[in-house]
């Protein structure tokens, strides 16, 4: 009977490296982080019921799909598509890059913007900043190391990445934050706080 049956990976974790490469298991890891953050950011969701994560999770739903747009409308295979014959998405752009690229603009203009009037010390949001660059260069790079990208691909992930989170976070910070009152203290959702 399991002879029988076709087998096809859920991509959601599978994450190839090569045998022996401790360098290349811990990028493996690292390419786990947008999985992480969207756990985070349901996490934050569910227990805050706060309307600024509300719209940063869609940002990164509608982000996710101008992503999934753009690899259908450019269809540019990956550099080695015979070492991950299970992917079957194209390569251009990279998901994870553009991901990560979003993440990094919307999370460094919040603290710049939105957190600025708050009570942070310079070297907490310096550290927020460098962890939010770092890790992004880190997941980035292990596109490319293991092989699922050209530096091309990543590059223009991130940048439109990058240009979708600065888009979204002006729009949910100048053109909806001042109405997220109103939609506090409607009926439909009293209880969500700002």
């Amino acid at each position: 009977m399991a002879s029988e049956l076709s087998w096809k990976p859920l991509s959601l974790f599978y994450v190839e490296y090569p045998i022996g490469d401790r360098f290349g298991k811990l990028l493996a890891y690292s390419s786990m982080v947008p999985i992480f953050i969207i756990i985070s950011n349901v996490t934050l969701i569910v227990s805050r019921r706060d309307l600024h994560t509300l719209f940063y999770f869609l940002g990164c739903l509608s982000n996710e799909l101008s992503n999934y747009a753009l690899k259908s409308l450019i269809m540019q295979q990956r550099p080695f598509p015979s070492l991950h014959p299970s992917i079957e998405s194209s390569g251009m752009p990279s998901n994870h890059a553009q991901f990560m690229g979003f993440f990094c603009a919307y999370t460094t203009l919040f603290l710049s913007i939105r957190l600025s009037q708050r009570s942070l010390s310079r070297r907490t949001t310096l550290f927020i900043y460098l962890l939010c660059i770092s890790t992004t260069l880190i997941v980035c790079y292990s596109r490319v190391y293991l092989l699922y990208h050209t530096l091309f691909q990543v590059i223009v992930g991130i940048t439109v990445g990058g240009l979708f989170g600065t888009v979204w976070f002006l729009v949910v910070h100048y053109a909806l934050t001042p109405i997220f009152p109103r939609i506090t203290d409607s009926r439909i959702r009293p209880e969500v706080p700002m």
